[in-house]
């Protein structure tokens, strides 16, 4: 019997086992199409993933799923944007939920290796809202409810990386290496949440300053959740900063749309190096050895309601006193360090904001600084109390920080500036009610650096502030052997700090040589190439042209190398605006000839940029400008094998790009006309084509006289008009189209003289006199053979077919009226463009007209209502002094009268 049982249940257990291992395999058709259903169903975007891994037995009695290689893409404004990339999506669902379909019940998420892009553009919109909206109930959803329930009870986020970009604010933040967990029973009212959270490097951006960069992070929290009344309360916590160590208490509410804040906060050490480890640079790999002392105090809390009409209160509080820290190794340290920061704020109120840093002082060795400012009134009328105060000599910074190996600095660095007043001053002109004054300046700066390419050394440096400008009297620079030289201005600077408005300025720049290719190379080595690929793939490349900025460079560079480029005499001036760079006259000598140039860089589109040129190109040689330009190698390949010169006329050109500044083909359009010298073209496969197919050997290497052709481009087809020329002593027409494809279709038409053709070649002769003369053609031959060639298929590999003109004559015709209507259409299209920037130039100056035509009058109505006023005074003051001096002369009367009796 025990043999029985024992064999029963080894029988059983095997079953089981089989069952376990082949169950997923038969649910795994289901399992996918049940998770795209269910996303198609929820989700405004694109999953994807390359395979389904199932399993029983690892999770047993549960059942996991896991999408390998898992992509989800945004739509509409994030077409070209990818919200997560991951190795695997974990989910640990219940088997029985499984199979009879009836819900879906998921235990556990787990995401490894995943690249996370966050992204909120300009107008506030995020791509990771990806939910669809729910049908209302006035028109409800055909579709089937979801059969997804979430049991969750943990969930994991492993070796990853988050970068959160917020343009609305110009905010962003990077965590690398992010491990995330979090345990809880979901499905309860009332639970508890345990979470463990560590960074290796998180980098924090605001308005273009780092205010952590690559700093390690460790945050154990525990919350109670209340799911019931959405309220989630910290409990015992602790975030690690590098070596700062924070701890919250309090709450958040989020019963409805409003979130509901009421948290506090504050340092758990008090010593200075605590604080000091958060600063960029500072937190070393010998940090612990570092020598400090001071006191230190941080705190602040957040309370109040978030919505889209109001932000909670909040207060950020810092406070340093007799700090010092000096690091091992190192004869001096950085002490005296005062600091007494506030920054409050009510809430709801924002302009009640008040920025009050009414202490930073610190010596760096011998050398002290000094800084305070106070900002209130920050959204109405903005009032500003500030200065700093300093000279340093910056070789010394190497006795009090450490410095990487192989940077060098030494120098002086010195300022002296203090402003104060209202904003409303600035705005209304009044610059003398705002004081504003002092003096910024480098002299004798040498930096190198290993992770400069060559040396900067600034000779001297010197900016002046008043109310209005910040003027850059002096700037000459040297790196390597590249001189610089500038000078220019920068106005409206104090509302660029204080309102994010528009700064304007100018700046005019010189150099006898300038060699720009050090700053081009591309990083190497483990630490960049770590960074480069964990980046989204969207990351690089796309440089936006911020909207707050106005400003003109001037250029006058005798030598410019650029890329593989060697440019002389580069003149011209670049407008930075309207999130555009507009390149106007911009003149240069290069690839033996020379271009003038203007040009469009227009970045207003999320997808990438637009850019557009208007070129005149002048006797330029023709191979080593098919070397230097991509463009013209893709579009016109007989260009490298070509020698001799072009000059190209009207030349016009637009494309869109993507965000790696790569031109979309397929969008290019524009045209020009070209005039050449005397060309050789050999080694060109269309050609060695042509000269098999005549049996010619001498029309292996053309020789083209000088000629001039119009051609245009259409959505990256190029269609050039025919044109005669003469190739050798032939006679010759020629004229077609190719495109982005690398297709071909062009006609040429050569005038051979009857004594070329000799052996093979005349055989291909009398083919072609038989050809025409069973089509009725009746081909009569004199002493010069008019030939037809017609060549198609690809550059690489061309087809070519031959035969008397005659035959082909419809062909040219046909060319030439495409190419006509090309040329017209480009041209229309031009007149439209340009019809359409007179238009909205136009639409600018009148709205400019009609602002200073408000602002006049406005200023006339002031003048107006400031000149009544003063008459009214002045009136007043008249009947005031009449009454006066009637009563005194009545009082003088009856003084008479009265001496009288």
């Amino acid at each position: 019997m025990l043999k029985k049982i024992l064999k029963y249940t080894g029988i059983s257990v095997l079953v089981l086992f089989i069952v376990a291992l082949i169950l997923p395999f038969l649910f795994k058709d289901k399992i996918i199409a049940l998770v795209k259903e269910e996303a198609n169903k929820s989700l405004n975007a694109k999953l994807d993933f390359k395979d389904v891994n199932l399993s029983l037995i690892r999770s047993f009695p549960n059942f996991s799923i896991a999408l390998e290689e898992m992509s989800l893409s945004g739509v509409d404004e994030f077409k070209n944007d990818t919200l997560i990339v991951a190795k695997s999506l974990g989910i640990t669902t219940n088997i029985m939920s499984v199979i009879s379909g009836d819900e879906i019940a998921v235990k556990s998420v787990t995401v490894d290796q995943a690249r996370i892009h966050l992204k909120v553009l300009k107008n506030g919109k995020a791509n990771w809202d990806i939910s669809k909206p729910s049908a209302t109930p006035e028109a409800p959803s055909s579709s089937e409810p979801s059969t997804f329930k979430a049991k969750l009870q943990e969930y994991a986020i492993r070796s990853s990386r988050i970068w959160y970009e917020d343009q609305s604010m110009d905010f962003s933040a990077v965590l690398d290496g992010l491990n995330h967990e979090g345990s809880g029973d979901f499905t309860a009212d009332n639970t508890n949440l345990e979470t463990q959270t560590t960074i290796d490097s998180l980098d924090v951006n605001y308005g273009g300053i780092p205010y952590l960069k690559r700093a390690n992070v460790d945050y154990k929290a525990d919350f109670a959740l209340d799911m019931k009344n959405s309220v989630y309360t910290l409990k015992e916590n602790e975030l690690r900063v590098n070596d700062l160590m924070l701890k919250f208490a309090g709450s958040i509410a989020m019963p409805g749309e409003d979130i509901r804040m009421d948290l506090t906060y504050e340092a758990l050490k008090n010593d200075v190096k605590n604080f000091i480890s958060i600063v960029p640079g500072a937190f070393t790999k010998d940090f612990e050895q570092v020598k400090s002392s001071g006191k230190m105090a941080f705190n602040g809390f957040v309370k109040g309601v978030y919505n889209e009409k109001s932000i909670p209160g909040f207060a950020f509080n810092l406070l340093i006193e007799n700090g010092s820290i000096q690091y091992p190794g190192l004869p001096r340290s950085i002490s005296n360090m005062q600091v007494k920061t506030s920054i409050t704020c009510p809430g709801v109120d924002v302009d009640k904001t008040q920025i009050d840093v009414s202490r930073l002082h610190v010596d760096l060795g011998q050398f002290p600084i000094d800084a305070r400012i106070h900002v209130s009134t920050p959204v109405s009328d903005p009032a500003i109390d500030a200065s700093i105060k300093g000279r340093v000599d910056v070789a010394s910074l190497k006795d009090v920080m450490p410095l990487d190996a192989g940077t060098n600095l030494s120098g002086i660095v010195a300022a002296d500036v203090n402003l104060k007043g209202r904003m409303s001053s600035i705005d209304k002109g009044k610059y003398e009610e705002f004081a504003a004054a002092g003096t910024a300046g480098v002299e004798r700066f040498h930096f190198a650096s290993k992770d400069l390419p060559q040396e900067v050394i600034i000779s001297k440096a010197s900016m002046t502030f008043n109310p209005k400008s910040a003027q850059l009297s002096q700037c000459d620079v040297m790196i390597g052997k590249s001189d610089v030289h500038a000078t220019g201005s920068l106005e409206n600077y104090i509302a660029y700090v204080l309102r994010d408005q528009p700064i304007k300025g100018n700046l005019d720049v010189s150099s006898r040589f300038l060699d720009a290719n050090p700053f081009m190379t591309t990083e190497t080595g483990t630490e960049a190439t770590a960074s480069t690929t964990a980046q989204p793939a969207d990351v690089a490349g796309y440089i936006r042209v911020p909207a707050n900025i106005d400003f003109t460079l001037s250029t006058n560079i005798q030598t410019l190398l650029y890329d593989n480029m060697r440019l002389e005499q580069v003149s011209g001036k670049l407008l930075v605006r309207n999130e555009e760079v507009k390149l106007e006259g911009l003149k240069m000598n290069t690839l033996g000839g020379s271009i003038t140039m203007g040009g469009l860089y227009e970045t207003r589109s999320e997808a990438g940029p637009a850019v557009a040129f208007q070129l005149d190109l002048n006797a330029l040689t023709i191979k080593e400008t098919a070397k230097t330009f991509s463009t013209v190698k893709q579009l016109a390949p007989i260009a490298e094998h070509t020698t001799g010169t072009v000059s190209v006329s009207g030349f016009n050109f637009s494309c869109k790009a993507d965000k790696a500044f790569n031109p979309d083909m397929k969008t290019v359009n524009g045209g020009g006309t070209i005039k050449t010298s005397m060309l050789e073209i050999e080694g060109f496969e269309m050609v060695k084509k042509i000269a098999a197919s005549l049996k010619i050997d001498k029309l292996k290497k053309w020789k083209m006289e000088p000629f001039q052709a119009a051609f245009t481009i259409d959505k990256g087809n190029v269609t050039v008009k025919p044109f005669k020329t003469k190739v050798g002593n032939y006679t010759a027409e020629i004229g077609g189209q190719n495109g982005l494809d690398k297709s071909i279709n062009y006609a040429i038409h050569l005038e051979i003289p009857r004594a070329e053709f000799g052996g093979a070649a005349n055989g291909v002769l009398n083919s072609m006199v038989a050809k025409a003369n069973s089509n009725g053609v009746n081909a009569q031959l004199g002493d010069v053979i008019p030939v037809a060639i017609k060549v198609t298929g690809t550059f690489a590999d061309p087809k070519v077919s031959t035969d008397i003109r005659d035959q082909a004559n419809n062909a040219m015709n046909d060319l030439k009226a495409q190419a006509e209507q090309k040329l017209k259409d480009e041209a229309e299209r031009q007149k439209q463009a340009l019809l359409s920037k007179a238009n909205a130039e136009k639409e600018r100056l009148k709205n400019e007209a009609e602002a200073k035509l408000n602002a006049e009058k406005d200023r006339l109505k002031q003048e107006a209502d400031k000149a009544k006023a003063e008459a009214e005074r002045r009136a007043k003051e008249e009947a005031d002094k009449a009454k006066k001096k009637a009563a005194d002369e009545a009082k003088k009367g009856l003084d008479k009268l009265l001496k009288g009796k």
